[in-house]
């Protein structure tokens, strides 16, 4: 029977073995931003491809929504990337935290969400600031905010979902 990769599931692993793989994927997810801020991606650029999907698809605009449409689907990606890399941020934290120290259990998870939080807040300030010295790209707080914004709520939501399933098994007994 074949096995998971260990990045997918690092459960298997000993405990300072699945602190180091978790941080790996948070240096994936880094690495993933430092793409994501070249010229490359900037608005220009996504509003090209858009376009082109969107007459492919849908044929012509029946209105001009182009430069809606792609702002929206921007901070759609703003929001639920970085809220994405909250949740690994959260991972690796919450692995730490649980190599690290002898806290009791209930702690964790809200100690490891509010340090990926913070942790997201600062790649997003990082990365608007970097931004603000690349060709094409444009640094905004706003799109800091929207980063946090997604980062908390995915935290929260994930919180919320394990809460009700520990309150479903208790309850199961």
């Amino acid at each position: 029977m074949a096995t998971s990769p260990v990045l997918l599931n690092p459960s298997s692993l000993a405990p300072w073995s699945r602190v180091r793989v978790k941080w790996f994927q948070v240096l994936l997810s880094l690495i993933f931003i430092c793409f994501t801020s070249t010229t490359l991606m900037g608005g220009a650029n996504t509003g090209t491809v858009l376009n082109a999907v969107w007459r492919a698809v849908l044929g012509t605009w029946h209105y001009d929504l182009r430069g809606i449409a792609n702002e929206v689907l921007r901070k759609f990606g703003h929001f639920f990337g970085y809220g994405m890399i909250g949740l690994i941020f959260r991972n690796a934290w919450v692995a730490s935290l649980r190599a690290l120290t002898s806290l009791v259990r209930a702690w964790v998870a809200p100690f490891a969400g509010s340090l990926a939080v913070a942790s997201t807040f600062l790649v997003a300030c990082l990365d608007e600031w970097h931004q603000k010295f690349v060709p094409g790209r444009v640094s905004s707080f706003h799109d800091v905010l929207v980063d946090t914004t997604g980062a908390l709520l995915l935290n929260v939501m994930v919180w919320e979902l394990r809460a009700r399933k520990r309150r479903q098994l208790m309850n199961a007994y």
